[in-house]
């Protein structure tokens, strides 16, 4: 049982006034940000995993979708070992669709470089790791926003490793 879901177990049981965020059947990002405001991160995504609406927004993430990769540099903090994993693997597959984005969540320390430019994916789910790296390699290296370029430097060498 992931902590979060422990916690709100405990707090529940207990008779406290706590109660966990809840989310329509299709969350939005309006009212995942408007939870994190009022519930934190870490409850929210709690809500987010036990609701079973986690993966949905993995995918939003996933796909590049504008919005949603910011989305995810804010609910980071809230993320525990497994939930991490599951949002660098969805920023690492945003890197090629949306660089720019990507490269700013890792700008603000939301998420660790190598975690996400290191091709962390799951066993199978990239047949071609290689062509991914350079597909990737190749939107972060179009990446001229100077603020981000150390970011874009660590990411490169970092995919240039998973090649």
């Amino acid at each position: 049982m992931r902590f979060s879901a422990l916690i709100g177990v405990l707090t529940l049981a207990a008779g406290g006034a706590w109660a966990a965020p809840r989310f329509a059947s299709h969350p939005t990002i309006a009212a995942i940000e408007a939870s994190i405001v009022r519930d934190g991160a870490q409850a929210t995504v709690g809500a987010l995993f036990n609701g079973r609406r986690w993966d949905e927004v993995a995918s939003h993430v996933a796909r590049g979708e504008p919005g949603w990769v910011a989305l995810a540099g804010k609910l980071a903090p809230g993320t525990d070992a497994g939930t991490a994993e599951d949002l660098a693997i969805s920023l690492a597959f945003a890197l090629p669709r949306d660089a720019p984005a990507v490269l700013a969540v890792l700008h603000s320390g939301a998420a660790d470089v190598s975690d996400v430019c290191g091709a962390p994916f799951i066993e199978g789910t990239v047949r071609d790791v290689p062509a991914y790296a350079r597909q990737a390699a190749a939107a972060v290296g179009r990446v001229a926003d100077p603020r981000l370029a150390a970011t874009r430097a660590a990411c490169l060498d970092a995919l240039a490793r998973a090649r």
